[in-house]
């Protein structure tokens, strides 16, 4: 089943190829998330002295095993992903969640991680700025003007990006009563496997969410994230 965002495009009519670079659709193209992320913007790495980079944004990178990921996100309305530190999957679902939010108006993504200031971090953030401001900051102005945002950044939240189309990322700490009372577009668990309450949390979004993807690296024996992978 096709992500929610992507229901209008008949996406089973699409190369895996055409997937990952867009379709046309009403006589407009609308990239996909890849190759967006690939030339259109950019990331934030805070070790970039230490690394000896040039500066601290770089490309988004060309992982070989990103396009796999990029199609599952695009086809799957729950999936789990188990990681490990450096493989760059919390920037690559933030940007999908960000893609989602520009390219489909009335989207909301909801980011749940294990406590609020995480959450922030992955959205707009303060210092060093948040994965989805970076993100939107580093298009092109051409860009930035094409999915303007409903209000300066400064002054917006550190959990929340809005765009001027009514779509909204928000970020979340613990908790279900946390997610309960959203009806979210894509619901993005970050370090699942050590969220108290995921399971419950989960269960609240299932029902009203229209695509759930979880991510983590390895928890504690027994927990939901663990049990679930465990199992695929």
């Amino acid at each position: 089943m096709a992500s929610p965002g992507l229901r209008a495009i008949r996406w089973q009519d699409q190369t895996l190829d055409d997937i990952l670079k867009g379709v046309v659709e009403d006589k407009a193209w609308i990239p996909g998330p890849l190759w967006w992320a690939w030339h259109y913007t950019k990331t934030f790495d805070e070790h970039w002295l230490y690394k000896r980079l040039e500066g601290p944004y770089a490309p988004f990178p060309r992982l070989p095993y990103f396009p796999w990921l990029f199609s599952q996100m695009l086809t799957k309305t729950i999936l789990f992903i188990p990681k490990s530190h450096e493989m760059m999957v919390s920037w690559a679902v933030v940007a999908y969640g960000v893609w989602m939010c520009q390219n489909f108006p009335r989207s909301r993504v909801l980011l749940q991680s294990q406590k609020l200031e995480k959450a922030c971090e992955l959205v707009k953030g303060t210092e060093p700025p948040g994965y989805a401001r970076t993100l939107w900051e580093r298009q092109p102005r051409w860009l930035r003007n094409h999915f303007p945002l409903a209000d300066r950044l400064e002054n917006l939240p550190a959990d929340r990006m809005v765009w001027a189309n009514g779509s909204a990322m928000q970020g979340v700490g613990k908790g279900a009563d946390q997610v309960r009372t959203y009806h979210p577009t894509l619901v993005i668990f970050d370090e699942m496997a050590f969220i108290e309450e995921a399971e419950a949390s989960f269960s609240a979004v299932l029902p009203v969410a229209k695509q759930i993807i979880c991510v983590s690296t390895a928890g504690p024996p027994g927990c939901f994230f663990n049990e679930v992978c465990s199992r695929e």
